[in-house]
């Protein structure tokens, strides 16, 4: 993989991972439909589970704020 392959993935995780937190509240979110796309994204974008295989842990992508 390129470096600018490499930089821009990592572009594309932190993103996504900024995303992730911002997901809507309870009452107005899918739940269902965000867990399979954050299974689906995490598996994609190479990002790793919790310990406890809950989903992905995409906190190590979010941006500063």
């Amino acid at each position: 993989m390129s470096i600018k392959d490499k930089i821009k993935l990592e572009l594309v995780r932190q993103a996504v991972a900024d995303y992730m937190r911002s997901e809507g509240c309870d009452c107005c979110s899918d739940r269902d439909a965000h867990k399979a796309h954050s299974d689906r994204l995490g598996e994609l974008l190479g990002v790793h589970k919790y310990p406890d295989g809950s989903g992905y842990d995409f906190s190590q992508f979010y941006s500063s704020k």
